[in-house]
């Protein structure tokens, strides 16, 4: 109606975004040189970042397998390429710490769901003991699951997800409360949606991009 792309009429504060392919999953017999071809044809495609599943105990798989998958693509993509690692709330508190602890040399640009969402000490504590900033938020929904998670600062960037949050109505008060904060919104989700929330907001950091045929970014 108003002839507006939907950026502009939540702020339109950029008519760029950055984006990061999201992948790097496991699967059954992939070896530490798939995962590495993986992130290289994502950086082919002109990606700058790109992100990949940590804390496969599930899996049977030991965090030194994991932290032997982070230095493999960081020693293949080299220093210029951000890497995210994304637990999908695998380990407790300690386990976090420790996991941290390993991989810091290998800079990841953040640590995405470390702990369960429930655990705001926990995080917290994580997020006091690393450089490496601490991401979260895609399993919190609506402003009020935002608040303690923002207000107590247990992490450094938010993941509110416009799919599940509220709608991109509500993620516009969950981004403007953590600017408040001086906090990140880095939204999970949809790249399509996810572009219009980031350019959006003043602390819109980064796109996730599902790679896929699909995605408007290939």
């Amino acid at each position: 109606i108003a002839n507006q792309p939907v950026y502009k009429l939540l702020g339109g504060y950029n008519n760029r975004v950055r984006v990061y392919a999201a992948g790097g999953y496991y699967a059954k017999g992939k070896t530490n040189e798939d995962l590495v071809k993986e992130m290289e044809s994502n950086v082919a495609e002109g990606f700058t970042a790109v992100k990949m599943k940590v804390g496969g105990w599930r899996f049977g798989i030991i965090m030194e397998t994991d932290v032997g998958r982070v230095r493999a693509v960081r020693e293949a993509l080299g220093d210029e390429i951000d890497i995210i690692v994304d637990a999908n709330n695998a380990w407790n508190a300690y386990e976090a710490r420790r996991f941290a602890k390993l991989v810091e040399p290998y800079h990841p640009f953040w640590f995405e769901e470390p702990v369960l969402p429930d655990d705001l000490d926990g995080s917290l504590e994580l997020k006091a003991s690393t450089a490496i900033p601490i991401a979260s938020g895609e399993n919190e929904f609506t402003r009020y699951g935002f608040r303690d998670l923002i207000a107590k600062r247990a992490v450094d960037i938010i993941q509110a997800d416009p799919n599940v949050a509220g709608g991109l109505t509500e993620i516009r008060k969950i981004a403007a409360m953590a600017d408040a904060f001086h906090v990140h919104f880095a939204p999970h989700g949809g790249h399509i949606i996810g572009s219009h929330a980031v350019a959006a907001f003043s602390n819109g950091l980064i796109v996730e991009c599902y790679m896929s045929k699909a995605s408007p970014y290939r």
